[in-house]
């Protein structure tokens, strides 16, 4: 394993202070979330127009050069207790420019003030406002990264119990996939430099009951691939989450689903968004948005 630069080290350290620990509280975890993340000038000439769908303020990102009909419900992270529009902005920009793609980026109720299933349905109501806007049938892509990826994927399990229509494709950002930690080697050293499993165990319970971390709408790990979209993995093999992801690639495969899994050496979680401190956040965006615009080829050629 190599040092980490000095930007990466000042990175991880910044990142450290803006997770949940009980010695924080979660007013100041948002405000360090923000502040890390946060940048008010958005890269690449990408246009915002704020909006409001039902009683949920979104974001629409537009790309200089936007091709094709596709557009990405990009659901951020944040432990399920932080992260904001103002946070992801910067990160969604640069994701819509190298995708091509228009982008909603709502702002969906956190916890603990909104436990589960509160974010699920609004994210729910958005889906169904952009099902209806979109040009042709399986033109919505879902995207997030770590609570926004776990979001994604029990949104995606909710649509498919109530026999609607499925997004054309899931581009995941080291998503937490299985909160009841099923799959997870108890005595695997850690080689994460920010979460640790006690960090991931106290967040879940911010989000909702124990009794409640196996269902496929929290875990979504847990549930039936059958019939998925295809999924894009991206995460960094020092992250926590690096094991939840193989399994998530090597169960969705099993189901017939085409998968992507690109892990990413000696980087951490979401180190895509950390552009200031490692050139290979913005190699892996460029990774991703490379996968979104081959799914529109493909989709336009058909």
């Amino acid at each position: 394993m190599s040092k980490d630069s000095v930007p990466a080290q000042k990175a991880i350290k910044a990142f450290r202070k803006a997770v949940y620990s009980p010695k924080t509280t979660i007013g100041a975890v948002r405000e360090n979330f923000d502040a890390l993340f946060g940048n008010p000038i958005l890269p690449n000439n990408v246009d915002k127009e704020e909006i409001t769908v039902g009683k949920i303020a979104a974001d629409i990102l537009t790309p200089e050069f936007a091709v094709g009909n596709f557009t990405v419900l990009y659901i951020h992270g944040g432990g399920f207790i932080s992260g904001s529009r103002y946070a992801y902005r910067n990160f969604c920009a640069s994701l819509a420019h190298e995708s091509g793609c228009r982008l909603v980026l709502p702002e969906y109720p956190l916890a603990p003030e909104h436990p589960y299933p509160a974010a699920l349905e609004d994210l729910y109501a958005v889906s169904v406002w952009l099902a209806g806007r979109t040009q042709q049938a399986g033109s919505v892509i879902f995207a997030g990264d770590g609570a926004g990826g776990n979001l994604a994927l029990s949104l995606t399990h909710f649509l498919k119990s109530k026999n609607a229509r499925l997004p054309a494709a899931l581009v995941l950002f080291a998503p937490w996939a299985d909160m009841a930690c099923t799959t997870r080697k108890k005595d695997k050293k850690n080689p994460d430099p920010v979460f640790t499993p006690e960090i991931l165990q106290t967040q879940a319970l911010q989000y909702t009951f124990a009794s409640n971390l196996t269902h496929p709408h929290i875990s979504p790990l847990l549930g039936d691939f059958a019939g998925f979209p295809p999924l894009f993995i991206q995460c960094g093999s020092r992250d926590l989450l690096a094991e939840d992801c193989a399994k998530l690639a090597e169960k969705a495969e099993a189901s017939g689903v085409n998968v992507t899994l690109d892990i990413r050496e000696n980087l951490w979680h979401f180190f895509q968004a950390f552009d200031r401190a490692t050139p290979e956040a913005g190699n892996a965006v460029t990774a991703a948005g490379k996968w979104i615009r081959a799914l529109q080829k493909q989709a336009a050629e058909q």
